[in-house]
Order: C-alpha cells, then structure tokens, then sequence
C-alpha cells in the first residue's frame, strides 16, 4: 500500500490506542478463558506467545524447543484449535489449511459457528484451554483481548510469534493486517522477540515499515517508545526463509512441497 498512508494509520493508532481500548471492553469469554490459564502458567517460567496459532502445530513444536518456557498458543476457533492433532503435531493435510492464512485480529464473535454436527469439536474441544503438555497450552481467545490481559498480567514474553499470516491483500481490508489495526501499538508493548512469517514479503516488509512510522510518532509525541528496542532489525527488513528443515506451520509445509518461498521478518530487542 502506499506509504504515505500506511505511516498514517499507523501512527494514528500509536496516539490513539488508550482510546480504542477504552470503548472497547475485553470480551468476556477471553477474559475468562484467561483467568482458567493463569494458574496453569508457571510463575518461574518465561512465557511464549503463539498468537492465531491454527491448528497449533507451531505451538506444540515450540513447546518441545523451549522446555524452560510456558508456551501458549491463541486462535479464535474452536474449530482449528480441536484439529490440533496432538500425536502428530497438528499436522493437516486437508484443504483446509488455507483457513488458517487469514486470522483476524478480533471479531465480536465467532464465525465457525455454522458447523454440522457430524464435524463438531468434541466436549473437551471446547473447553477455553487446553495443557498439550505440562509447558504447552492452547487458549481460544481474541487476540487483542489476549495481549492486554497478557500486559495486565505482567508476563516476561521472551518470544512472541505470529505464524499464521493474516495478509489480507485486497485494499478495503487492509486494516485487518496486524500492524494496520488499532491494536498494533500491543504488540510492541507486549515485548520481546518477534518473529512473522508468509509467503508474502511485502506483507512483512509493511510490517517493518509500521515499526519505523511508530517509532516517529512515538519521539515526535514524547512517548514512551515501545518501537525503539526493534528498530535496527526493522529497518534491516525481513529475510527469505532458507532452512527448510522444519516447517512450523501448515502453511509453511505447503510452500515447501511445491518450491515457492517463504520469508521470515525477526524482530530482536536491542
């Protein structure tokens, strides 16, 4: 998109992001299934975000990295989140991992309602968690919704990963990328190592961008500059995504099958 109005909405919504969250109350049913995992996470363990997780199988291979962390993986489907596939790491290989490609950043409410009872989630399915394993848990919750609770909590996210790429192309809806929404500001606040990826560059070359034009407005409004820690990595920009040797994600499986790149944007705090 053009740039001029990307630093636009962006920086709109740094200044204003008190004001969206104050006319916008968490949703119950997140604050909820927040409150049944806070007793879950390990209060001497760093924490691990796994934010539009899908099918969680980048969850669970994260939770098998980093033994020493809680992971916690979020999707707004019950739907996806029940596929999970514990034996096999949630590994799909329906047609249906395009449905993963697209993760919202919030919606009032959730739109996998209309499913047959036939393919319906089992009982446990639908609790709001559910422990893949003693570090490893999935939450279904809106994202944003998730992020404040996580910031009211006073986590130590070490890592924060959005693997599910939410690209969104089409003009009228570029506000649901996750650095064009109102909630973008949350992210950075949130902390630590960021890392996206998709098969769209310019996807995650925008992102980086929204990093700079955050840390302008920031400087220019004498705010705290929650953008400054990720600024060198952001100009750097992202990197194609070399090693194969795991795909964390549906998505990244079903790139790597049929040859076509994939990119990478890590954002370190410095």
């Amino acid at each position: 998109m053009d740039p001029a109005e990307l630093k636009k909405i962006v920086q709109k919504h740094c200044v204003s992001l008190d004001r969206f969250l104050e006319h916008k109350p968490i949703a119950k049913h997140t604050q909820a299934a927040f409150d049944q995992i806070f007793p879950f996470v390990d209060a001497n363990k760093k924490v691990i975000l796994d934010s539009g997780c899908g099918t969680a199988r980048s969850t669970i291979l994260l939770g098998e990295m980093f033994p020493d962390h809680t992971v916690i993986g979020i999707d707004r489907s019950f739907v996806r989140l029940s596929r999970n596939a514990l034996g096999n790491k949630g590994i799909q290989d329906d047609e249906d991992n395009d449905n993963d490609n697209n993760q919202e950043v919030e919606v009032e409410v959730d739109n996998d309602q209309s499913i047959s009872m036939e393919n319906a989630p089992s009982e446990e399915s639908l609790r709001p968690f559910q422990a893949v394993s003693s570090n490893t848990l999935l939450v279904r919750a809106e994202l944003t919704d998730f992020w404040r609770c996580c910031l009211k909590s006073g986590w130590d996210v070490t890592h924060h990963f959005i693997y599910y790429p939410n690209p969104y192309p089409k003009k009228n809806r570029v506000k649901k990328r996750f650095y064009a929404h109102p909630s973008f500001p949350l992210i950075l606040q949130i902390g630590g190592e960021i890392s996206l990826r998709s098969n769209w560059e310019g996807y995650l070359k925008e992102f980086a961008q929204s990093v700079e034009y955050a840390h302008d407005v920031y400087g220019q409004k004498s705010m705290k500059d929650f953008a400054l820690p990720y600024l060198e990595d952001a100009m750097n920009g992202p990197l194609e995504r070399t090693d194969k040797s795991i795909a964390f994600t549906n998505f990244e499986k079903k790139y790597d099958d049929v040859g076509e790149k994939t990119f990478e944007l890590k954002l370190r705090r410095k």
